[in-house]
């Protein structure tokens, strides 16, 4: 016994309309060829199926008999071919990138919303880790692009601004009501009072090209590191000293009640995206990059 699911499903069409010519209209057949390739059906099960006459077409005992297993058959495979071709058709293409942490847990969960609305067919995979992390992850492929503060350039890499930024200072609420609002010269700050991040940061070795030098004088503390800019932006809303950051930190809104001053001379800081040399930006990266950069803009004070 040999059949077809072609055979099952055009028996199936006769059977529900009663007639060859309704049936080949919804199989896209001629009647003939309907009419030849159910007489095989018939010859290959050793049944006949229908009895045919110039007014009707009707199902015979072994038609009859057949007609609710052809059905069941016809579902069942039709079901199992979908969930195959679902399996081998991805629904989602994957787009990885690296963020680092202030920007992750300040405006990048509205920039996923959006980037999924733009691009349903794209699942961004987030990473937040250390700038030197990310830029290490897009040379070896880990990561399709990287984003952050990003200072030397690296053969195979490609860098380009997101969005401008400086250098700026950031007061507590109460300390920056007691000072005036005007840009502050970078010689009037006072370097024992900063909160800074470790020396071998590129960012705090920019900073401390700009900062005057802390005076050889006994008996001051040290001042206070730490590793990332949401633990130095924590600290100077408690009121435990001011630090330069870069402006991107406004990103963060209102999550510490600080407020940023500028600095003078502009020290620039940019916002920037690294990619591997020589790729073009996926459909996903593009709506990734203008999400990120609506974001910013809609978040800037």
């Amino acid at each position: 016994m040999n059949f077809s699911l072609r055979q099952l499903r055009g028996f199936l069409a006769v059977a529900e309309h009663a007639s060859f010519t309704k049936a080949a209209a919804q199989l896209h057949l001629t009647q003939a060829g309907l009419s030849a390739m159910v007489r095989e059906f018939e010859q290959s099960i050793g049944s006949r199926l229908f009895e045919r006459s110039t007014r009707a077409v009707l199902l015979t005992d072994a038609g009859r008999t057949l007609l609710p297993v052809a059905q069941r058959m016809v579902d069942e495979l039709g079901g199992t071919l979908r969930q195959l071709a679902a399996a081998n058709t991805p629904h989602a293409r994957v787009l990885r990138v690296g963020v680092t942490p202030l920007i992750a847990s300040s405006i990048l969960p509205q920039v996923l919303r959006a980037c999924s609305e733009a691009q349903p067919e794209w699942r961004v995979e987030v990473a937040d880790m250390d700038r030197s992390l990310i830029q290490q992850g897009v040379e070896d492929g880990t990561l399709d692009a990287g984003f952050g503060a990003f200072f030397q350039k690296t053969a195979g890499l490609r860098r380009r601004r997101l969005f401008p930024a400086e250098l700026v200072l950031a007061q507590s609420a109460e300390h920056a009501a007691r000072t005036r609002r005007a840009p502050l010269p970078w010689q009037r700050l006072d370097p024992a009072s900063l909160i800074v991040l470790p020396p071998g940061n590129p960012i705090q070795q920019l900073i401390d090209r700009h900062v005057p030098r802390m005076p050889d004088t006994a008996g001051i503390p040290p001042r206070r590191v730490y590793s990332h800019l949401e633990t130095i932006l924590a600290m100077v809303e408690s009121g435990l000293g001011q630090a330069v950051v870069p402006s991107f930190a406004a990103l963060t809104g209102t999550r510490w009640r600080v407020q940023l001053r500028a600095l003078t001379p502009r020290v620039a800081l940019d916002y920037a995206i690294v990619t591997r040399s020589g790729r073009r930006d996926s459909a996903g990266l593009t709506a990734f990059v203008d999400c990120l950069r609506a974001a910013a803009q809609a978040s800037e004070p």
